[in-house]
Protein backbone atom coordinates (compact mmCIF):
# COMPACT_ATOMS: atom_id res chain seq x y z
CA UNK A 1 0.00 0.00 0.00
CA UNK A 2 1.25 3.44 -0.92
CA UNK A 3 0.53 6.90 0.48
CA UNK A 4 -0.31 8.11 -3.05
CA UNK A 5 -3.95 9.14 -3.31
CA UNK A 6 -3.53 10.46 -6.84
CA UNK A 7 -0.80 9.96 -9.43
CA UNK A 8 -0.70 11.33 -12.96
CA UNK A 9 2.26 10.18 -15.07
CA UNK A 10 2.91 11.71 -18.50
CA UNK A 11 -0.74 12.62 -18.97
CA UNK A 12 -1.85 14.12 -22.26
CA UNK A 13 -5.44 15.04 -23.04
CA UNK A 14 -6.96 16.03 -26.38
CA UNK A 15 -10.46 17.30 -27.01
CA UNK A 16 -11.78 17.74 -30.55
CA UNK A 17 -8.25 17.30 -31.92
CA UNK A 18 -6.83 20.06 -29.70
CA UNK A 19 -4.23 19.21 -27.08
CA UNK A 20 -5.43 20.54 -23.71
CA UNK A 21 -2.72 18.98 -21.50
CA UNK A 22 0.70 17.63 -22.40
CA UNK A 23 3.03 15.53 -20.24
CA UNK A 24 1.47 16.31 -16.87
CA UNK A 25 2.98 14.62 -13.80
CA UNK A 26 1.35 15.06 -10.40
CA UNK A 27 1.45 13.14 -7.12
CA UNK A 28 -0.86 13.85 -4.19
CA UNK A 29 -0.19 11.89 -1.02
CA UNK A 30 -2.49 11.05 1.85
CA UNK A 31 -2.94 14.05 4.16
CA UNK A 32 -1.79 16.65 1.62
CA UNK A 33 -3.96 19.56 0.53
CA UNK A 34 -3.54 21.06 -2.93
CA UNK A 35 -4.99 23.90 -4.98
CA UNK A 36 -4.87 24.16 -8.77
CA UNK A 37 -4.36 27.70 -10.00
CA UNK A 38 -4.21 28.99 -13.53
CA UNK A 39 -6.01 30.98 -16.20
CA UNK A 40 -9.21 29.88 -17.90
CA UNK A 41 -8.52 27.08 -20.35
CA UNK A 42 -5.31 25.93 -18.64
CA UNK A 43 -6.70 22.44 -17.92
CA UNK A 44 -7.56 22.71 -14.21
CA UNK A 45 -11.07 21.27 -14.61
CA UNK A 46 -9.73 18.52 -16.87
CA UNK A 47 -7.21 17.48 -14.20
CA UNK A 48 -10.01 17.50 -11.61
CA UNK A 49 -12.01 15.29 -13.98
CA UNK A 50 -9.22 12.71 -13.73
CA UNK A 51 -9.14 13.06 -9.94
CA UNK A 52 -12.89 12.48 -9.75
CA UNK A 53 -12.80 9.53 -12.19
CA UNK A 54 -14.90 11.53 -14.65
CA UNK A 55 -12.39 11.67 -17.54
CA UNK A 56 -9.75 9.37 -19.04
CA UNK A 57 -6.46 10.75 -20.35
CA UNK A 58 -5.66 10.48 -24.05
CA UNK A 59 -2.27 9.05 -23.07
CA UNK A 60 -0.30 8.54 -19.89
CA UNK A 61 -1.63 6.98 -16.71
CA UNK A 62 -3.88 8.15 -13.90
CA UNK A 63 -4.10 6.24 -10.61
CA UNK A 64 -6.79 7.29 -8.14
CA UNK A 65 -6.80 5.57 -4.76
CA UNK A 66 -4.38 2.98 -6.20
CA UNK A 67 -6.78 2.13 -9.03
CA UNK A 68 -5.75 2.79 -12.63
CA UNK A 69 -8.25 4.58 -14.82
CA UNK A 70 -9.09 2.35 -17.75
CA UNK A 71 -8.76 -0.79 -15.60
CA UNK A 72 -11.40 -0.08 -12.98
CA UNK A 73 -15.16 0.31 -12.79
CA UNK A 74 -15.42 4.11 -12.78
CA UNK A 75 -18.84 4.16 -11.06
CA UNK A 76 -17.53 1.97 -8.23
CA UNK A 77 -14.40 4.12 -7.88
CA UNK A 78 -16.47 7.32 -7.70
CA UNK A 79 -18.19 6.00 -4.58
CA UNK A 80 -14.81 6.09 -2.80
CA UNK A 81 -13.87 9.58 -3.98
CA UNK A 82 -16.74 11.81 -2.93
CA UNK A 83 -16.13 14.21 -5.84
CA UNK A 84 -18.94 16.62 -6.63
CA UNK A 85 -18.55 18.07 -10.11
CA UNK A 86 -19.33 21.80 -9.90
CA UNK A 87 -20.60 21.78 -13.50
CA UNK A 88 -22.72 18.65 -13.38
CA UNK A 89 -26.16 19.08 -14.91
CA UNK A 90 -28.76 18.96 -12.17
CA UNK A 91 -31.99 17.50 -13.43
CA UNK A 92 -33.69 17.63 -10.04
CA UNK A 93 -34.01 20.67 -7.75
CA UNK A 94 -31.45 19.84 -5.05
CA UNK A 95 -30.45 21.77 -1.96
CA UNK A 96 -26.72 22.46 -1.46
CA UNK A 97 -26.63 19.64 1.12
CA UNK A 98 -28.26 17.23 -1.33
CA UNK A 99 -25.70 18.20 -3.99
CA UNK A 100 -22.88 17.49 -1.50
CA UNK A 101 -24.45 14.10 -0.73
CA UNK A 102 -24.11 13.10 -4.41
CA UNK A 103 -20.40 12.73 -3.65
CA UNK A 104 -21.20 9.56 -1.69
CA UNK A 105 -23.06 7.91 -4.56
CA UNK A 106 -20.94 9.04 -7.51
CA UNK A 107 -24.06 10.31 -9.25
CA UNK A 108 -25.17 13.73 -10.52
CA UNK A 109 -28.63 13.53 -8.96
CA UNK A 110 -30.06 11.87 -5.90
CA UNK A 111 -29.58 8.13 -6.21
CA UNK A 112 -32.80 6.19 -6.36
CA UNK A 113 -33.55 4.02 -3.33
CA UNK A 114 -30.61 5.46 -1.36
CA UNK A 115 -30.76 7.36 1.88
CA UNK A 116 -27.66 8.82 3.54
CA UNK A 117 -26.69 7.65 6.98
CA UNK A 118 -26.47 10.18 9.78
CA UNK A 119 -22.66 10.07 9.48
CA UNK A 120 -22.76 10.69 5.70
CA UNK A 121 -25.17 13.60 6.18
CA UNK A 122 -22.90 15.09 8.88
CA UNK A 123 -19.79 14.71 6.67
CA UNK A 124 -21.54 16.28 3.65
CA UNK A 125 -22.75 19.19 5.77
CA UNK A 126 -19.24 19.75 7.16
CA UNK A 127 -17.73 19.61 3.63
CA UNK A 128 -20.39 21.97 2.32
CA UNK A 129 -19.38 24.51 4.96
CA UNK A 130 -15.65 23.91 4.51
CA UNK A 131 -15.17 22.45 7.98
CA UNK A 132 -12.70 19.68 8.69
CA UNK A 133 -14.35 16.30 9.06
CA UNK A 134 -11.36 14.04 9.60
CA UNK A 135 -10.90 10.85 7.64
CA UNK A 136 -12.82 7.65 7.41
Amino acid sequence: MTDDVLRLDGVTFRRNGKEILHGIDLVVRRGEHWALLGPNGAGKSTILGFCGAQEHPTSGTVDVLERRLGRVDMQELRRHIGHVNPRHPIRMPLSPLEVALTGFTGTVDQALRWSPTAVERERADADRHGRSRGTG
